[in-house]
């Protein structure tokens, strides 16, 4: 069977077979590269680190339209507040390239269209007075 063949599901990366979101961790931004490989001012996609199955972290990538979202995301995230986000077409692909010690790295590469925000802590702390 081919690499490419192989269907992957959220429950395959997921800390738990059954679920539906992945706990977001990080987010960050990537510019785009010229010809000569330096990164210009032009944003190419925007990402979210998620933590995934036995302690791994799953890069999810997002078009770069989903800036503010993912701004925002953050800074939620910077307030060490848990957050559970679910994913529009998410597409999961296994990966395997030979380095040049000829050793295999492998893994899984995930994009996706949007994400929605499932859970929080901060809305457990909504009835909270201070």
């Amino acid at each position: 069977m081919k690499l490419r063949s192989v269907r992957l599901t959220l429950a395959n990366v997921a800390r738990t077979t059954n679920s539906k979101t992945l706990e977001a961790i990080s987010t960050g931004k990537v510019n785009k590269r010229d010809e000569s490989g330096n990164f210009t001012d032009e944003l190419d996609y925007v990402y979210v680190d998620c933590s995934a199955y036995r302690g791994d972290t799953l890069r999810v990538k997002f078009p770069a339209k989903l800036e503010n979202k993912v701004d925002d995301l953050h800074q939620k995230l910077e307030n060490d507040v848990i957050i559970n986000i679910s994913f529009d077409k998410l597409k999961l692909t296994p990966y395997a390239l030979k380095a040049s010690d000829g050793s295999v790295l492998s893994g899984v590469s995930a994009k996706a269209e949007d994400f929605t925000v499932e859970s929080s802590t901060m809305d457990d702390m909504d009835d909270i007075i201070l």
